[in-house]
């Protein structure tokens, strides 16, 4: 039986946010492993950390909650600064993070970089929509689902891939903190953070390579492509760890926070959705055509091979009747 999430504010939604909040906690007593061929930068770290990190977002996630409703914002008002709550989320549970491993947070100014990091792949506003004013709050052309109910499971998956994607950025920040990898891998094996995978200078730099590498394939040429084809990539927890999926979702206002080169990127899938299928009726034709040239050609040399065969025993006939 599908359960859906209540429409408005009151003691079921209470309840339902309560419930979920719990159920998430115990979701990260399961496998933490990332089981995709994508890179996460809380991949370097081990399991235990790794879960207090996902603890600490969903705790700071419960008291933004607890904010919102106490300064009783409008959905209008939530749209408007979800930038900057995400940005004070990011903060906070990168703060609390140092502060649980016993560390100071370094070059504090590179927090005016977050902004980048706050994209529609969150859904922080959806979800604090959702978690604050239930999900009848949403206009019909800004719905995912054709009614109004909602699935829990939607709103479930939400809130995985929020605290997924924010760890991911806070650590993030943490190996971008490091001037160099001397001092990262200081600061890993100090606070007991990596796995047994990682306790090199050589593994740590591939490691962070690919994670730059990554960064720039994801943002020039992932991203437009999702966006083109109206989907997000989302992260879920399993029991078999940690996965993604895409959701589709109307995506036509984003094209405006796209960059030159992103939008090259669309414009070359527009012409190769337009361009490859006549390519390719054409060389199917092509094809046809050549295949169909080679066995006229066939056929009509083995006709004119046993014309001439005849012609050539007929003739070796009459020559023997001639000599008898």
């Amino acid at each position: 039986m599908i359960r859906y999430w209540p429409e408005k504010p009151g003691v079921d939604l209470n309840k339902e946010v309560v419930s979920l909040f719990k159920y998430i906690y115990s979701k990260l007593d399961n496998n933490l492993h990332n089981n995709t061929s994508s890179i996460l930068s809380i991949d370097i770290i081990n399991f235990q950390v790794k879960r207090e990190l996902l603890r600490v977002i969903l705790y700071e996630l419960e008291i933004l909650v607890l904010d919102i409703i106490e300064l009783d914002l409008t959905v209008e008002e939530l749209k408007i600064l979800t930038k900057k709550i995400t940005i004070d989320l990011i903060k906070k549970s990168i703060d609390n993070f140092y502060l649980i491993i016993q560390s100071d947070s370094l070059n504090n100014n590179n927090n005016n970089n977050l902004e980048k990091f706050c994209d529609g792949n969150l859904f922080i506003d959806k979800l604090l929509i959702y978690l604050v004013f239930g999900s009848k709050s949403f206009l019909p052309n800004n719905h995912l689902f054709l009614d109004i109910n909602v699935p829990l499971r939607y709103v479930e998956i939400l809130l995985d891939n929020l605290i997924i994607q924010i760890a991911n950025i806070v650590f993030f920040h943490c190996i971008f903190n490091q001037l160099s990898l001397s001092s990262l891998l200081t600061f890993l094996v100090s606070h007991k953070l990596c796995n047994n995978t990682y306790i090199s200078i050589k593994s740590l730099a591939t490691f962070r390579n690919n994670l730059i590498w990554q960064d720039l394939i994801n943002y020039y040429l992932i991203k437009p492509k999702i966006l083109y084809t109206n989907r997000y990539q989302i992260w879920l927890l399993t029991p078999n760890g940690l996965t993604c999926k895409y959701i589709y979702s109307c995506r036509e206002n984003d094209f405006s926070q796209l960059d030159n080169l992103q939008m090259l990127v669309i414009i070359l899938l527009e012409l190769q959705d337009f361009l490859f299928p006549k390519i390719n009726n054409i060389c199917l034709n092509l094809c046809k055509i050549l295949i169909y040239l080679w066995g006229y050609l066939v056929s009509q040399s083995f006709k004119l091979f046993l014309r001439n065969m005849f012609i050539i025993i007929r003739n070796n006939k009459n020559n023997n009747v001639k000599d008898c």
